[in-house]
C-alpha cells in the first residue's frame, strides 16, 4: 500500500478487507458525527491530532503498518504520517481527508434488467445514499435522487451513448443536498420533484410528476411509471418498471421503512405510509426488485455490493406486514429517535434555499438518519 490513498482506493482496500486499522485524526466531536466506513467492518481509532502530535512515538508503537490516517481535509494527517515514518511506522494518508471521502462516487451495474435497458445503482458511502441511472443505450436515460457531484451521472450517460432527458428527485431530502435541479439545468433535462414536499413552489423549473405518468426514454416498449408512495413525506414519487424494479426513494429500504417525522406530520404520514405498503405495494409482483435511496446498516448490502431486495422479501418482515394501521402507527411513531436539526435546514436548501458550497460541506456532515425502524 503507499503513502497516499485516494478515497476511491480506501473504498476498494476496505472491500477487499486488508485495511488493518483506520485511525482518525479530527477532533472527538468530529469523528462522533460520522467516520469512515466501506463495505465492511474496519478497526477505527480516534486519537485528535493535537494529542497524536505530543504521543506520536507512543502511537507509533501501539497501530500497525499499513494503518490509514484520516482527518478532515489531508494536511494533518499527511503532516503526521511524516511523523510516524521517523518513529518507524508505515502507514498511509487520505487524501483530501473526509472532505473528499464526503465526494465519492462507487457505481455498480444493476442486473436483471429487462431488455433493452440498463442502469447502474450510485452508492454515495459517506452518506450512505443511493442514486441510479436508468435507460436505454443510444437514447435516454434518467438520474434518480442525484447527488450533488454531477460527474459520474454525465460519465455514465456519456458511455452509453444516452441523453439524461429526466431528473428525478423521489421526495426533498432531508439528509443530503440534491444535484437534482443543477444536473437538470446543465444538461437541459426535465425535473421533477413533488410539489407536495417543497410548500408548493420552486424557484428552479420543476414539472412534478402525477401517478402513473409514464416516461418515454425511446426505444423501449416497457413502461416506466411514476407511482406516488407517501408516507415518508407527503409528495413521494417512485419509478415503476413493472415486473421488474422498483426505486422507492426513502419510503421502503431493504430493512425497514422511511421516518414520517421530518416534516412534522408523523401520525397522518404514518396512516399514509400504511396504506401505501398495503394499496401500492403489496399488490405488486412480489419479484419486484427494490432498490431504495438509502441503507443503514453493513449487512444491507449484499454480497453482490449492491444494496436491493425483493417486494417478497420486504413483505416478510412483522411491520410490514401489520395488518392494524393504528398498531403500524404506533410501532413507528414511538420508536422514532430525534431527527437531527438540521435536517430542516437541508430541506429548505432542496426546496430552493440558497447556499454556499461550504455550508453544503457543512450540512452534510453525518451519515443519514431517514430510516424509521429495521428488521431483523
Amino acid at each position: 500500500m503507499s503513502t497516499a490513498l485516494t478515497p476511491a482506493e480506501l473504498f476498494a482496500h476496505i472491500d477487499a478487507g486488508d485495511v488493518p486499522l483506520i485511525l482518525d485524526v479530527r477532533n472527538q466531536n468530529e469523528f462522533e458525527s460520522w467516520r469512515i466506513e466501506g463495505t465492511r467492518e474496519v478497526p477505527t481509532r480516534n486519537v485528535p491530532i493535537w494529542q497524536a502530535v505530543e504521543e506520536v512515538e507512543d502511537l507509533a508503537a501501539q497501530i500497525p503498518d499499513g494503518t490509514i490516517v484520516v482527518c478532515a481535509h489531508g494536511n494533518g494527517s499527511d503532516l503526521l504520517i511524516e511523523m510516524l515514518a521517523q518513529a518507524g511506522r508505515s502507514v498511509t494518508n487520505l487524501v483530501g481527508g473526509t472532505a473528499a471521502w464526503a465526494e465519492l462516487l462507487i457505481c455498480l451495474p444493476l442486473p436483471g434488467l429487462p431488455e433493452p435497458f440498463i442502469g447502474w445503482q450510485i452508492q454515495r458511502p459517506a452518506k450512505a445514499c443511493l442514486s441510479y441511472v436508468i435507460g436505454v443505450p443510444g437514447h435516454a436515460c434518467i438520474v434518480v435522487d442525484p447527488a450533488r457531484f454531477l460527474q459520474e451521472y454525465l460519465d455514465l450517460a456519456a458511455r452509453a451513448d444516452m441523453t439524461i432527458t429526466h431528473v428525478i428527485d423521489t421526495h426533498v431530502h432531508a439528509d443530503h443536498i440534491s444535484g437534482g435541479p443543477q444536473l437538470a439545468e446543465r444538461v437541459n433535462a426535465t425535473y421533477h420533484v413533488p410539489m407536495e414536499d417543497t410548500g408548493g413552489s420552486t424557484p428552479f423549473a420543476n414539472e412534478p410528476l402525477i401517478d402513473g405518468a409514464a416516461l418515454d426514454l425511446g426505444a423501449a416498449s416497457i413502461e416506466v411509471l411514476a407511482v406516488k408512495m407517501p408516507g415518508h413525506t407527503p409528495g413521494t414519487t417512485c419509478i415503476h418498471i413493472p415486473g421488474h424494479l422498483l426505486l422507492t426513494g426513502d419510503t421502503v429500504f431493504v430493512r425497514g421503512v422511511g421516518r414520517p417525522d421530518l416534516t412534522g406530520q408523523a401520525d397522518d404520514l404514518a396512516q399514509q405510509l400504511f396504506h401505501t405498503v398495503h394499496d401500492v405495494l403489496r399488490p405488486l409482483e412480489p419479484t419486484t426488485m427494490v432498490l431504495p435511496a438509502h441503507w443503514t446498516f453493513l449487512n444491507e448490502i449484499g454480497t453482490d455490493g449492491l444494496v436491493k431486495t425483493t417486494l417478497g422479501e420486504v413483505f416478510n418482515s412483522t411491520l410490514m406486514s401489520e395488518a392494524d394501521m393504528a398498531a403500524f402507527v404506533r410501532e413507528i411513531v414511538t420508536s422514532l429517535p430525534a431527527a437531527p436539526q438540521i435536517y430542516d435546514t437541508i430541506r429548505l436548501v432542496n426546496s430552493g434555499q440558497p447556499a454556499t458550497a461550504a455550508e453544503m460541506e457543512t450540512l452534510e456532515i453525518g451519515k443519514n438518519q431517514c430510516a424509521a425502524s429495521t428488521t431483523t
